[in-house]
């Protein structure tokens, strides 16, 4: 009988050993040279340093030069509409889009924290991206990110998720030339929200109407005051402050929230129900004291024990990128069995990834147990679904 022990006893372990080597995700690789990038990759590194403004509309701009498909105005539907697949985040690879949005709200306008939109350039490995976008500082400029992690960055904001999008195409004719198209010449108009073309009062409440998805505040009145931040188009602000004429336009200064500069006062209408009397002829405006600051209510308590978003499977199973919020491995197991998932990936202190295997033998749970007990905060994992 002691023949025969060890190799019966030994399949299980035969099993889990062959599951972990199929199953581990790839390592990271190197820098692809520029050369070896494809249509889309190659097309977006064409706009480095431009103003190119929004970022889905920039992508929707380098996809159509790229291989001729056209994405629809939806963060989510006008992928699809183009004819594009969805696959895995640790899968992406070169000219694949990440699309970090909430699913609740996905629609050409939609506008809220945290939403974006990147072309991948290089799979770094680990959920970390070298990637190209526009607009990540809020000036319209297409830059190169190094170290982009897009789950750990969805996680700081509720209902967000990260979708990645594989377009594929014949590559059009000089696709690697997207055209420097000039921006059109505004030509500056009095503001729309007064009778007589005269500014408003400090004091008054506005609403942003940029042309754009949002306006620039800046430090100083003059297109050459830095960019502090972009109000968004229907966000209200007060202003506080009346400027003199700069580079065409005339300037204003608004307070909107903790954001506080300068604004273009051709951009501003006045907000639904609110006074807009004009001070009488020849008055010096005076800026009113800044609003007194309001203490901000008590942030609630972070979440623990469960995804940041919810995992979802093919029929055929697969992998699911998320976010655990931290907990002990039992908050962990339990959020796993909830999602229907088969295992879980995460790394330990060491930067190793470990496998644990739901439902799995209490030894292969021992040894995820003896390598991570649990997680202090946020923590980028893989999920593993089984064929439904």
């Amino acid at each position: 009988m002691t023949r025969w022990t060890f190799p019966v006893l030994s399949v299980p372990l035969v099993i889990v050993a062959l599951t972990i080597m199929l199953m581990r995700p790839a390592d990271a690789h190197a820098q692809t040279p520029p050369t070896a990038y494809g249509a889309i990759a190659k097309t977006a590194l064409t706009s480095i340093s431009q103003d190119r403004g929004q970022c889905f509309l920039w992508v929707r701009e380098v996809v159509k030069a790229a291989v001729g498909r056209t994405i629809g105005y939806d963060y989510h539907g006008g992928y699809l509409q183009a004819g594009a697949i969805e696959v895995p985040l640790l899968s992406a690879k070169d000219g694949d889009i990440i699309q970090v949005t909430n699913p609740a709200n996905t629609k050409g306008d939609a506008d809220y924290v945290g939403l974006h939109t990147a072309i991948v350039l290089d799979n770094l490995g680990n959920g970390k991206f070298r990637a190209i976008d526009s607009n990540s500082n809020y000036d319209g400029i297409v830059r190169i990110r190094e170290q982009y992690n897009p789950a750990e960055l969805s996680a700081r904001s509720p209902g967000l998720v990260v979708r990645v999008y594989r377009i594929e195409g014949t590559p059009t004719p000089a696709a690697a030339a997207l055209p420097n198209v000039p921006k059109p010449v505004v030509v500056p108009t009095a503001p729309t929200f007064t009778a007589t073309g005269t500014l408003p009062v400090p004091g008054a409440a506005v609403t942003i109407s940029a042309e754009g998805d949002c306006l620039r505040v800046r430090s100083a009145a003059g297109l050459g005051g830095s960019v502090l931040g972009c109000l968004p188009t229907g966000g209200q602000a007060t202003v506080t402050q009346v400027g003199a004429a700069a580079d065409g336009y005339t300037w204003v200064k608004v307070s909107a929230g903790s954001v506080s500069g300068w604004v273009a006062a051709n951009y501003l209408s006045p907000s639904t129900g609110v006074s807009t009397n004009l001070p009488p002829a020849n008055t010096n405006l005076v800026a009113l004291p800044a609003p007194a600051a309001v203490a901000p209510a008590p942030a609630p308590a972070p979440l623990r024990g469960v995804f940041a978003a919810k995992p979802v499977f093919g029929a055929e199973g697969g992998q699911s990128a998320s976010v655990f919020l931290g907990g002990s491995l039992d908050e962990l197991l339990t959020a796993a069995t909830d999602a229907k998932a088969t295992g879980v990936w995460a790394q330990d202190a060491k930067g190793d990834f470990q496998l644990l295997i739901v439902g799995g033998p209490t030894f292969i749970v021992d040894q995820f147990r003896s390598r991570l007990s649990g997680f202090s905060g946020p923590t980028a994992v893989t999920l593993i679904g089984s064929a439904s």
